[in-house]
């Protein structure tokens, strides 16, 4: 089978493979739909992970089962990380730090014709079959979306919210918040893509000011334009990691503003059902964040493009009537 495998210094290599093996208790999946998350473009985050297969927000049709809940035919969508459910961090609500969650991945990857989904992550895996599979690889990185802002706390009604760059999570921020939210990017490509969906984008405007502001780039950049946005007494999400090396600065403007910094990082099952609701609902489908919808061999060059921000996303299609 074909897999894409990253091979370091951002070059991505579509190799033969064996298909995996049925784990005991779990799945063989042949992989319908999956999209390339913006995380997979970071070179300091994968050169550490090489030889790396890439792919984790995808869909496809069970072909093997040794879980009679997911029977040879179904549409999945499964999390390439789940956790126990029973420890601590798990009964806290905060599953990101169990164990189980850290270890478990999908094998090799989404981003090949078939994957193993072993028993441990079946606690975070759902079926589908009312979901166009492209709409279904959806889950995980709206579901980090759905983390992001429950943990921003805001109130339910009149708050003033901005998104700082306006990516795929950047634009899936936009949709699940109030139609008044602003989101700003450098990048008027971006910012065009936006407002040809309804949003309310626009290049940086730093004499907006909001309740709640959502940083999805990892850069010092973004954190600073944010400081200049919030509110005092206000709220700022980080949504995404600095580069290794690269401390966070924070001017103690933030202590005297009593500004709240939290970060969000991934999500869990609560999250995940969360993000699957909100698809079910007709709320979010693929084209409203999703550029490219090509074929596997063509992954290595959109890869680039994604990269270069000439494109906003892509996704791999292996029916394209799915």
């Amino acid at each position: 089978m074909r897999v894409a495998r990253y091979v370091g210094n951002g070059e991505i290599a579509i190799v033969e493979e064996e298909r995996p093996a049925c784990p005991p208790g779990g799945l063989v999946v042949q992989t319908e739909a999956c999209g390339l998350c913006s995380g997979e473009l970071m070179s300091w985050y994968m050169d550490r992970k090489v030889p790396h297969v890439l792919g984790h927000e995808v869909s496809g049709k069970v072909v093997e089962s040794q879980d009679r809940r997911f029977p040879a035919g179904a549409r999945v969508f499964p999390h390439h990380h789940a956790p126990c459910l029973h420890c601590e961090y798990c009964r806290a609500g905060k599953h990101v730090h169990c164990e189980q969650w850290k270890r478990t991945k999908l094998i090799p990857g989404g981003m090949a014709d078939f994957f193993a989904v072993p028993a441990e992550n079946l606690t975070d895996t759902w079926l589908v079959d009312d979901l166009r599979a492209i709409d279904a690889a959806l889950i995980e990185p709206l579901a980090c979306v759905w983390k992001s802002v429950q943990t921003a706390n805001m109130r339910p009604e009149g708050e003033q919210a901005c998104v700082i760059g306006l990516g795929t999570m950047g634009i899936l921020h936009m949709l699940l918040l109030p139609e008044r939210t602003a989101g700003y990017d450098i990048n008027p490509d971006r910012v065009s893509w936006a407002r040809m969906k309804g949003l309310n984008a626009s290049l940086p405007d730093s004499g907006v000011k909001a309740e709640t502001v959502f940083v999805c780039p990892g850069s010092q950049a973004a954190f600073d334009s944010a400081m200049q946005i919030v509110k005092p007494g206000g709220t700022l999400v980080m949504f995404a990691p600095l580069p290794p090396g690269e401390p966070l600065l924070v001017r103690q403007s933030a202590y005297f503003s009593d500004v709240r910094i939290v970060n969000s990082y991934s999500c869990g099952p609560t999250d995940t059902e969360r993000a699957l609701g909100t698809i079910r609902s007709g709320k979010l489908v693929a084209e409203q964040i999703c550029s490219d919808f090509i074929g596997l061999e063509q992954l290595p060059g959109y890869y680039n493009k994604m990269k270069a921000g000439e494109i906003l996303k892509p996704m791999v299609v292996w029916n394209q009537e799915s």
